[in-house]
């Protein structure tokens, strides 16, 4: 049996780009400063009022697996490379999971 580990410091952060080519320069970044171990993508279709107006895009999601410590250096590497004027950045913590997978997140976030 796999034994479930405790609450970590380890989050996801989430945000969103215009493209492909954008996100791959936040990924890059991220990845390469080290303050991340592994961030996915997905095209997703968003719905949102902005500047009192309905709108509708496609965008890609960066879900970026990270460590508690490390969000404010990973929100300055996102805004810094980020177009959008209010870009979406929010850190959600991981309460469970599976002990193995949370310990090689933390050994390859070195920030």
């Amino acid at each position: 049996m796999v034994k479930e580990s405790k609450p970590s410091d380890v989050i996801v952060v989430l945000t969103t780009t215009e493209n492909s080519l954008q996100a791959k320069v936040i990924i890059n970044a991220l990845l390469e400063s080290r303050l991340a171990a592994c961030i996915q993508t997905q095209q997703i279709d968003s719905h949102y009022v902005w500047q009192s107006e309905l709108c509708n895009s496609q965008e890609v999601l960066l879900t970026i697996k990270t460590l508690n410590h490390s969000y404010e250096e990973v929100e300055k590497t996102i805004l810094r490379h980020h177009p959008y004027d209010v870009p979406q950045i929010v850190a959600l913590p991981i309460e469970h999971g599976l002990s193995s997978y949370l310990d090689w997140v933390k050994s390859n976030v070195s920030n």
